[in-house]
């Protein structure tokens, strides 16, 4: 978390990278400078400190130690043990094995898992990876001493989802090689613990880091192996959650959009649509938190470019981003959104419109560090190429050179 923070109303907290580590490791369980406590329930979006687990609390010298063998305790989410001895035993490393009989509430657990998942569009990757990759050395110390039982399965599931959140945020630091090993790491956990629906679920993000998500963000994207993922992955639909079915099938028609193959995208645009319809509150949470028919408009819109169909695409990418510019939770999406109808409006001969947008999304996505949106924006910079010698490019180039 950097020291500048700024989200409702919250400045410059004076929080650093050793500050944020003491937090995870237990060590502090109440930041006495209220402007610390106010970052951190901003990065969570959280509306009291008692949400986070800051508590006044007088320690013994023993507490002091209390942490977890080879991983980290993240009393920054709160009492995670709930006054359970056997999970105070399993939290110290004091104990070689659990028995799921003994301790079967994994809910703070998953709570922390979904709250990480959820907030990985909202707020900037560098402030919320380190949090989420000690959360996952947690889940992967557990699940180390309680692998074979039931409760070995449960923690199993939340270390893989875990890694494809870590998965998303070490792709937004630019880091592909990393992305794509957490993906790796919870596939092949999937099929350890016989987890289909984390399978399918690792699978669909991972098929979006090799096709480059179909050519908008690498120029190399490797459209063939994302499509065989995809189709992998919704193989197991049966398992899957609508959101997560709606997602498989926007991909498709992404990818096959980068091919030109209309009448496939269009297949695969009619499954999203039919998914999308479904999906109720209950079903956005965790890693598909961010999905409604808003998000289907952004895949859509880019479909619509990728077919050179500019005009559909700027109706589908406009009505996506007035829905997203209010919405806290979805301001990487949004910012892709505002990328993609830059081009939609150049290619529609509106280049100052798109110039304009262009510039203003890749300033945002410059100031919260997100890699993976700058390169999508660099590649709509490549697409206004045959415009170079216009004014309103070359005004582009030098905002994009002082951001």
């Amino acid at each position: 978390m950097n020291n500048n923070l700024h989200a409702d109303g919250i400045l410059d907290a004076d929080i650093d990278y050793d500050y944020v580590v003491k937090l995870e490791a237990g060590k502090h369980h109440w930041p006495r400078d209220e402007r610390r406590r106010s970052a951190m329930r901003a990065v969570l979006r959280v509306r009291d400190d008692a949400e986070i687990g800051f508590h006044r609390e007088r320690r013994s010298r023993a507490d002091d130690g209390f942490s977890v063998s080879g991983g980290t305790y993240l009393s920054t989410f709160g009492d995670i043990s709930s006054g359970d001895p056997a999970m105070s035993e399993l939290l110290t490393g004091e104990i070689t094995h659990v028995d799921s009989g003994e301790y079967d509430d994994w809910n703070s657990f998953a709570v922390v898992t979904s709250m990480l998942a959820q907030q990985r569009q909202a707020v900037a990757p560098a402030a919320l990876l380190s949090l989420v990759e000690a959360h996952r050395d947690c889940l992967l110390t557990l699940f180390r001493k309680a692998e074979g039982d039931q409760v070995g399965a449960d923690i199993g599931a939340m270390l893989g989802e875990a890694s494809i959140v870590a998965s998303r945020l070490w792709s937004a630091q630019g880091n592909r090689s990393m992305a794509l090993a957490h993906c790796a790491f919870a596939r092949n956990l999937a099929e350890r613990l016989g987890n289909i629906r984390l399978g399918a679920t690792a699978r669909i993000f991972e098929s979006n880091l090799h096709s480059g998500a179909s050519t908008l963000i690498h120029a190399d994207g490797d459209i063939l192996t994302g499509l065989r993922l995809l189709a992998e992955a919704a193989s197991a639909a049966d398992h899957l959650s609508w959101p997560a079915q709606a997602r498989i099938a926007a991909e498709q028609a992404q990818a096959y959009a980068a091919l030109n193959m209309r009448a496939e995208t269009e297949a695969a645009l009619d499954r999203a649509r039919q998914a999308a319809a479904r999906i109720t509150v209950s079903d956005r949470t965790g890693l598909f938190s961010d999905w409604n028919l808003s998000r289907l408009d952004v895949y859509e819109g880019t479909c619509r470019i990728l077919l050179k169909e500019p005009a559909a695409a700027i109706v589908h990418l406009e009505r996506a981003s007035t829905a997203m510019d209010q919405d806290q939770d979805n301001t990487n999406v949004a910012l892709a959104a505002h990328v993609d109808l830059a081009i939609a409006y150049a290619h529609n001969g509106h280049l100052d419109k798109g110039c304009t947008t262009l510039g203003s999304a890749y300033e945002q996505l410059k100031r919260i560090g997100n890699l993976r949106g700058i390169s999508r924006a660099l590649r709509a910079r490549e697409e206004l190429s045959r415009w170079n010698a216009e004014r309103a490019v070359k005004e582009l180039d030098e905002r994009m050179a002082a951001a």
